[in-house]
């Protein structure tokens, strides 16, 4: 079973993220996907990166093996952050909020075959119950007024899931190696450099479509980052650096499917910050809903030291 300190990390993970939707709706409405990308990362390696200069922090990545950990980075933040930011922007709340919900049993069924990680039959259930939870809630919640959105959004979000899941499972094989606080590191640099390049390319019509918006790194773009600065500020330093730091320490400590599955209770605190600062409704759905996650959370943690004879996965 979890540790306090463990179930913080966690619950703090899920918290950070769940605001996280609504700054990063209005974030999109200044900014292009890759330019608000690349300035959420460009704000975290910056801070990390003085931590270090300040010996705040500690890192040491000589003489390592950079395989998982290049990994982990090229599947978080940069794979799944294309998607998920596309698939928000393009999908209804409801659908967004259905399909990042299977994440926990996409990381767990990969965790049992990449890592070996049993899960046992009460353990399976309660995950399950977690998803179900997600499910209640973004079916019934009533939140998207019917609408689905685009076939590429959904595409999108479903390229997300995978991006995650394996991010999981790589972050938790370099865990062996780097300590939390150097995969966050270098996740965020790797992040700043990539979608700094895309923001640039993009700026210079090197792409079409939805992917052209933006205007590279001249004033005009300074100026609108200016206006969309609490919202870069907050991705930046609480999503991404805090975020992700409570991320890598639970997969440091925890199986994948105990620390995955931490991911569902995003969906409550999306639900919350809907109710209290937006003023949406909050119905019988989003109640049982939340009530089957929260116990699928503390379910999955709580019997995942018991051995049985008769296995899940």
């Amino acid at each position: 079973m979890a540790r306090p300190s463990e179930y913080l990390a966690g619950i703090g993970y899920a918290s950070i993220f769940g605001l996280s939707f609504l700054v990063t709706k209005g974030s999109l409405e200044v900014l292009a996907p890759f330019e608000l990308l690349f300035l959420r990362f460009a704000l975290a390696a910056l801070i990390l990166g003085a931590l270090a200069i300040f010996r705040v922090i500690k890192l040491d990545f000589r003489g390592k093996s950079l395989g998982n950990l290049a990994l982990a980075c090229l599947f978080q933040p940069f794979l799944y952050f294309i998607g998920e930011t596309f698939g928000v922007r393009d999908s209804a709340s409801s659908t967004a909020g259905l399909v990042i919900g299977v994440l926990p049993a996409v990381g767990t069924i990969l965790g049992a075959i990449m890592l070996g990680e049993a899960v046992g039959l009460i353990q399976g259930f309660f995950l399950g119950l977690s998803v179900l939870g997600v499910g209640a809630i973004a079916l019934f919640g009533g939140t998207a007024g019917g609408a689905t959105g685009s076939p590429a959004g959904f595409a999108f979000l479903l390229g997300a899931v995978g991006s995650a899941a394996l991010y999981n499972i790589f972050s938790r094989r370099s865990s062996r190696v780097f300590t939390p606080i150097e995969t966050t590191f270098a996740m965020m640099w790797s992040g700043a450099i990539l979608f700094g390049l895309l923001a640039f390319l993009g700026g210079a019509g090197a792409f079409e479509g939805s992917f052209a918006r933006g205007t590279g790194f001249g004033p005009e773009l300074l100026s609108r980052a200016w206006k969309a600065a609490p919202g870069i500020v907050y991705l930046g330093a609480l999503s991404s650096v805090l975020a992700f730091f409570f991320i890598n320490f639970t997969l440091s400590r925890l199986r994948v499917s105990q620390s995955i599955v931490f991911s569902n209770l995003t969906t409550v605190i999306s639900v919350a910050a809907g109710v209290l600062i937006r003023g949406e409704p909050f119905g019988i759905a989003q109640l049982a809903g939340s009530a089957m996650i929260v116990a699928g959370v503390w379910g999955t943690n709580a019997f995942a030291g018991r051995r049985r004879a008769e296995k899940f996965l």
